[in-house]
């Protein structure tokens, strides 16, 4: 197997190629252990960061750093962020950057990283609220009557396809057109690789066709893709003021993109939406309406039964609260 055979084909290899051997082996999944698959996986997230980005890696800049950091306490637990701190520390030891060259050593990189502990901290109960059918459908609404209509186009199609997909907005935003693939019963999304695959073995998602045209997720890409033209790379990019489309979004834009809108239908907690309020909203309808925890799961990717019944679990626990007993 070569060297470099597992990582996603979108990582940039004139990076790659100037890492030390001792670091390329680690992108090797055989004989690996489970530090070298720990270091292998963040290493894989920050050079894909780097990438849309357009940021060097080797070496990082502190502030480059705290910006990666930042966006990763977003969506993953700081014991995760600290590891991969940690991981882009031993990248630029191997790598021979030491002392000042090396940005985890740096003051403003410790203190970013105390403040990101005690941000967490204060909110680490609080999730996201979820998106439901009715929202969405509001919303949808919302983008059609936008005065910048590809931005509007392309805000009801990655609205439509995360909450149908359960897709992580990180895997998103790496929706590539060459990974979709139209069919008769709706589409297929190839996922190469995600946060519980970070080994590449890659998984397909199915989006059925919707009931209702300006609902349907299969029709809204189609529409967003047929008005810019776009043929090959990134599906959901940047829009300017004036219309016209820029480089691929980030996985932070996504959760401006929900915020924003949700602001904009009027709803008082709108401040309580997020990236992840598509991926929540569809496990907490889909159980709703009747389907399967497999068939959840599976559309998800799901590889733990305890995260996908959180969502679940806190609709049942207030459909069976006790105090609808009381008849106040």
């Amino acid at each position: 197997m070569s060297e470099l055979s597992v990582l996603p084909e979108n990582i940039p290899l004139p990076w790659l190629e100037t890492l030390p051997a001792g670091v390329r082996e680690l992108f090797d999944q055989s004989g690996a252990d489970n530090s070298q698959r720990a270091y292998r996986a963040d290493l894989i997230v920050f050079l894909e960061w780097c990438k849309v980005h357009d940021v060097t890696p080797l070496p990082c800049t502190p502030l480059n750093l705290i910006k990666f950091l930042e966006e990763q306490s977003d969506g993953f637990a700081m014991s995760t962020v600290s590891r991969r701190a940690s991981s882009i520390s031993w990248l630029h030891r191997r790598a021979g950057f030491l002392g000042d060259d090396n940005p985890r050593l740096s003051g403003i990189v410790s203190e970013g990283i105390r403040l990101l502990k005690r941000r967490h901290r204060d909110r680490r109960q609080k999730q996201s609220k979820e998106l439901t059918t009715g929202i969405v459908r509001e919303t949808m609404k919302e983008c059609q009557e936008d005065k910048n209509v590809a931005k509007g186009m392309r805000d009801r199609a990655l609205i439509l396809i995360g909450f149908a997909s359960a897709m992580r907005r990180s895997e998103l935003v790496r929706v590539d057109v060459n990974d979709l693939n139209f069919v008769l019963e709706g589409l297929e999304i190839l996922i190469p690789y995600s946060k519980t695959d970070q080994e590449g073995k890659g998984h397909v998602v199915r989006i059925a066709r919707g009931q209702v045209p300006l609902t349907c997720p299969v029709e809204a890409l189609r529409e967003w893709l047929n008005y810019t033209g776009i043929i090959e790379g990134p599906v959901f990019r940047r829009v300017r003021k004036n219309g016209k489309i820029g480089p691929s979004l980030s996985d932070w834009t996504v959760w401006d993109i929900i915020k924003t809108r949700m602001k904009q239908l009027g709803l008082k907690n709108w401040d309580e939406f997020a990236g992840h309020s598509m991926r929540s909203g569809f496990a907490s309808t889909a159980a709703d309406n009747g389907a399967s925890l497999q068939a959840i799961k599976t559309q998800g990717n799901w590889k733990s039964d305890d995260s996908l019944l959180r969502y679940i679990r806190n609709k049942e626990d207030w459909d069976n609260a006790a105090s609808y007993k009381l008849g106040l």
